[in-house]
């Protein structure tokens, strides 16, 4: 046991294990000053600034006007994201698994991280021949289903400068790479409510997605179901469509959104 102590001392990170030990603080006490810190820690005042300064620069912690630490936007928007992610997987599971009995296809759940759709949840098609990929795996916005769902319901602002800084990239020959192009896809996805990937990240690959939507209205991410061109014809879409759609709208609702064109307001 003492031999498993020495090894996790020996390769600990003191200044790491510090800065830590610094955010749990002020988590814990809410705001603290320099000194009170440096008591706190029990280590010297300048390896404690040298601390607080490399955390406020990367946003963890702020200094209020009366010189006191607290916990920073950064901090708060790693606990926002992760409660986010956390109510949306639990609130989409059950949504998913009757999509999953349904059709047999790969049904995922999405958010956007970064610019691209990061997979919180993927439940697995029961057929030799499916598309998938991996928990945790990302996939370009603009060429997913899921991304479009969610870049159609996105603030304009927020939409362009995502075109702007990650491009619209060709990956098959039936990607969208024109932003013109594109924004007419997104309001395609408005007015019909969910969002295709025709072959345009996997050739002979499609997918049908509809948005998840939080309390306030604001798109939280993307239920899909993918699969074979055979198995997702022109004719089949729509019908396929109204399943999903019917998923993701539960799955809004347990979030606490409420659709005010299905409440007839």
């Amino acid at each position: 046991m003492k031999g498993m102590e020495d090894k996790h001392e020996r390769y600990t990170i003191h200044s790491i294990d510090k800065a830590l030990d610094l955010i749990e603080l002020l988590a814990e006490r809410g705001s603290l000053s320099l000194i009170e810190l440096t008591e706190l820690l029990n280590q010297p005042k300048s390896s404690t600034y040298r601390i607080v300064l490399t955390l406020e620069n990367r946003g963890f912690i702020s200094r209020s006007d009366e010189g006191k630490y607290c916990l920073g936007y950064k901090q708060l928007a790693i606990t926002k994201n992760l409660l986010e992610r956390n109510n949306i997987r639990s609130a989409a599971l059950q949504e998913m698994r009757k999509l999953s009995d349904l059709f047999g296809d790969t049904v995922n759940l999405g958010i956007l991280v970064d610019g691209q759709i990061m997979y919180l949840e993927i439940i697995e098609s029961t057929h030799a021949l499916r598309m998938t990929d991996t928990v945790g795996s990302k996939a370009p916005f603009h060429a997913t289903a899921m991304g479009k769902a969610i870049a159609a319901y996105l603030p304009e602002n927020v939409l362009r400068e995502l075109i702007a800084q990650h491009g619209l990239p060709k990956l098959t020959n039936r990607t969208i790479t024109s932003p013109e192009r594109f924004m007419e896809e997104l309001e395609n996805v408005r007015r019909n409510g969910y969002a295709v990937d025709d072959q345009e990240i996997v050739e002979g690959a499609r997918c049908v997605a509809a948005p998840v939507f939080g309390m306030f209205g604001n798109v939280y991410g993307a239920i899909s179901v993918s699969g074979p061109m055979h198995r997702y014809t022109p004719e089949k879409i729509p019908i396929i469509a109204e399943h999903v759609k019917a998923a993701a709208a539960a799955s809004s609702l347990k979030l606490g959104h409420v659709d005010p064109v299905a409440h007839g307001k």
